[in-house]
């Protein structure tokens, strides 16, 4: 998922949980703005919060819960993005455990040639 759809499901969510100021303007025209300065109050971001754990199934640690990640849209886009990132990486490290350090075995990565035009026409006799 791309951040620019992670901003919009965001403030979709923010319009089903009745914020109807979000409705005046697209995502991209608040990604950027402070959602407290749009009349996001401390309930609204609890629903956020709890609908982003639901929507995105990620579970929030008390160090995550900060005025800048919470910030914006595209601060909480960042954060979503970030946890994914980390969710792979610590995936790899426990395949890396299971097959004794090493996870070369598991995940075949080959380096690919660089087709370039010229030898792509060749090939495809263009």
């Amino acid at each position: 998922m791309e951040k620019k759809d992670i901003i919009r499901r965001l403030w979709e969510m923010l319009i089903d949980a009745g914020y109807e100021r979000f409705t005046n303007c697209s995502p991209d025209e608040i990604k950027d703005e402070l959602l407290v300065d749009l009349g996001l109050d401390s309930m609204g971001l609890l629903h956020l919060m709890v609908g982003i754990e639901t929507e995105f199934g990620i579970e929030w640690r008390a160090n995550d819960v900060n005025a800048l990640t919470l910030s914006t849209l595209h601060t909480i886009a960042s954060f979503l993005l970030m946890e994914a990132h980390n969710a792979v990486v610590h995936t790899y490290g426990l395949a890396r455990e299971a097959f004794g350090g090493s996870a070369e075995g598991y995940f075949q990565l080959r380096p690919q040639p660089i087709v370039g035009h010229e030898q792509f026409s060749a090939a495809h006799g263009r």
